[in-house]
């Protein structure tokens, strides 16, 4: 494949994007039933569903038969029924080209793939990441959801950022710095001036939709808060979409020295989706920590399935 080559067609991104976590049974392997249960859980709120994408989905966790079979799986649990983009990241470009040959075979329409650092340690120059999403690209046959997580891969420059959305190949670019002053400039730079998706995260959501990007990308049930965000701007309800964003001030942030993916577990099994805990030697959040996650949930009416507006007083 070259540069020029033409992409298999695929859907556009927007909206709110369902960044699946990886379900584990008590013995440590991949729960595929759990995983059902939680794509049934995300399908009614999500515009489009991501398996084994982000950091958070614990996908460095699995070895690659593992990997393979939450990717295909995951595939066959959705569908069809939402745009799916499947996780082929890595900074070794043949592992991508693998992932990406069986995420067309199994049916996605994206592949997402992390900025990777140099292999070694440290932030690659700019050229670097470019040759290296140009070398995804030629080996690519779906579009690319290029992923900014800098606690985990390289951080460019929102000028770098520009480069690298006049590729062809990336159709979306999933950021996750938070910084609203960035996220501004972002969109002006890869969204407002092409056809590239840009998506931020659950804490600048409304901000990043205000400002005209595409949606965010986040775990559920970070889902559920989203969809109540999105769909108040969208019957142009501006008070309610800034009350449900307030839920987001605070959850996941009061237990962020988990890290995320403890904490949304915990948070799934109080709407009874048990995706069992972080695959060990990761440890889950403490029972008290669980039930503080549940009283505040259900204190912000989330768990009520958004039926009144969120209280923070």
């Amino acid at each position: 494949m070259t540069t020029d080559q033409r992409f298999v067609e695929s859907p556009p991104l927007q909206g709110i994007v369902a960044a699946c976590l990886t379900p584990f049974t008590a013995d440590g392997e991949v729960d595929l039933p759990a995983m059902e249960r939680q794509i049934e859980f995300v399908v009614g709120d999500a515009d489009a569903i991501a398996i084994a994408a982000v950091e958070a989905s614990e996908h460095s966790m699995l070895d690659a038969r593992e990997r393979r079979l939450v990717l295909r799986e995951g595939a066959r649990m959705v569908a069809g029924r939402k745009p799916l983009i499947l996780g082929a990241s890595s900074p070794r470009v043949a592992t991508v080209a693998e992932l990406a040959e069986l995420a067309v075979t199994e049916g996605a329409d994206y592949i997402q793939v992390l900025a990777p650092r140099r292999p070694w340690g440290g932030e690659p120059e700019p050229s670097e990441l470019l040759g290296y999403f140009q070398a995804v690209q030629s080996v690519s046959p779906l579009p690319i959801v290029a992923y900014h997580n800098p606690s985990c891969g390289a951080d460019p420059s929102v000028e770098t950022w520009g480069r690298l959305s006049e590729l062809p190949a990336i159709q979306g670019i999933k950021e996750s710095s938070r910084d609203i002053s960035k996220i501004g400039r972002m969109i002006e730079t890869v969204q407002a001036t092409g056809n590239v998706a840009y998506l931020t995260t659950m804490q600048p959501l409304l901000t990043t939709l205000a400002l005209g990007g595409a949606g965010g990308a986040m775990p559920p049930p970070g889902t559920r808060i989203g969809a109540l965000v999105k769909n108040a701007i969208e019957a142009g309800d501006l008070d309610t979409a800034r009350d449900w964003q307030r839920v987001f001030n605070t959850f996941p942030a009061l237990w962020s020295a988990y890290g995320l993916p403890p904490v949304m577990k915990s948070a799934m099994r109080h709407f009874g989706v048990d995706l069992g805990e972080p695959r060990k030697p990761y440890l889950s959040v403490t029972d008290q920590d669980h039930i503080r996650i549940g009283e505040f949930l259900r204190s912000a009416g989330v768990i009520d399935s958004g039926e009144h507006h969120p209280e923070h007083q």
